[in-house]
């Protein structure tokens, strides 16, 4: 067999390969085209507010789960505050600060 006559083999069978898996890919994907979009839970935290000189001004929650959040929206901007913050993490996107998992903030109710 020639080379030439071994790359068009490989070629046809890649293509065939390919022509037979597409109609499994939803089911690999665990998803199908009417499936509905899963809505991100809403989670309710409590902790302390911090203000992070990294890349200017960040502001990341010290939940007291243990857990670090890097907070979105509207909240205080008070270093040190205690807060109860209700919103929803966002794990689909990166940020600039890069100090813990985004929150969209959705509520806050400072603690005294």
């Amino acid at each position: 067999m020639t080379k030439l006559t071994k790359t068009w083999v490989a070629v046809i069978g890649a293509i065939l390969a390919i022509g037979l898996l597409l109609p499994l890919l939803p089911v690999l994907a665990n998803t199908s085209p009417s499936a509905t979009p899963v809505k991100p839970a809403t989670v309710n935290l409590t902790g302390t507010i911090k203000k992070l000189a990294v890349e200017g001004t960040c502001y990341q929650l010290a939940a007291d789960n243990g857990k670090k959040y890097e907070l979105m929206g509207k909240f205080p901007k008070i270093d040190g505050i205690r807060v109860q913050v209700s919103g929803v993490p966002k794990s689909d996107m990166v940020t600039i600060c890069q100090v813990g998992q985004p929150l969209q903030v959705k509520t806050v109710r400072v603690i005294k």
